[in-house]
C-alpha cells in the first residue's frame, strides 16, 4: 500500500512537470519544469530498485541535457524574458482527451503490486556484471571506446587552431 501512494506522490509530480512545460509561457520556467519532470523519473527508478539508472537519470538528463538547455536560453535574447507565443485554443480539449485516455487506461488495467524486488536489470552490480561478462557485451563495450575515442581526437583536430609557420 505504501509503494503505491509513494508511486502516485511521485507520478503526480513528474505530470505537475511535464504540464508546467508544457503551459509555461516562459522557456525558463519550462525547463524548470523539464528538471522537475526528469527528476521525478528518477525517482520512479529508485522506487523500482534500478539505482543506476536512477544515477544516470540524474546526471544525463537532469544535468546534462537541462543544464544545456537553461545555457541556451540564457545566452540568448533578453534572457529570462524570451516567451512562446501562446496557443490555448486546443489545451481544454487536449486536456478532456488525456483524461480520458487515462481513466480508460487506470480502470483498464487496475494497479498492480510492486511485490518483490528481485534481480533488477539496472542495479550497479548487475550492469557492471553485464558490461565485464567476457562472453557478452565486452567486445562492444571496448568497441564503443574505440569509437569514443577517435571521435573526441577528430574533435580536437578540428578545433585546433592552425600553426602559422
Amino acid at each position: 500500500m505504501i509503494d503505491s501512494l509513494v508511486f502516485l506522490v511521485i507520478s503526480a509530480v513528474v505530470i505537475a512537470g511535464a504540464v508546467v512545460v508544457v503551459m509555461a509561457e516562459r522557456i525558463f520556467h519550462a525547463v524548470l519544469g523539464l528538471a522537475l519532470a526528469l527528476l521525478g523519473v528518477a525517482a520512479v527508478f529508485v522506487t523500482l530498485g534500478a539505482e543506476f539508472l536512477a544515477v544516470i537519470q540524474v546526471l544525463v538528463y537532469a544535468g546534462g541535457v537541462v543544464v544545456l538547455f537553461l545555457f541556451a536560453t540564457m545566452l540568448t535574447k533578453s534572457d529570462l524574458q524570451l516567451r512562446r507565443p501562446r496557443g490555448d485554443e486546443l489545451a481544454p480539449v487536449s486536456a478532456v482527451v488525456f483524461a480520458i485516455v487515462a481513466l480508460f487506461y487506470v480502470a483498464s488495467s487496475g494497479f498492480a503490486e510492486l511485490g518483490e524486488r528481485g534481480s533488477v536489470v539496472g542495479t550497479v552490480k548487475n550492469v557492471g556484471e553485464l558490461i565485464y561478462d567476457l562472453n557478452i557485451y565486452v567486445l562492444p563495450f571496448e568497441l564503443v571506446g574505440l569509437l569514443l575515442l577517435a571521435a573526441m581526437v577528430g574533435a580536437i583536430f578540428l578545433a585546433r587552431k592552425e600553426v602559422v609557420k
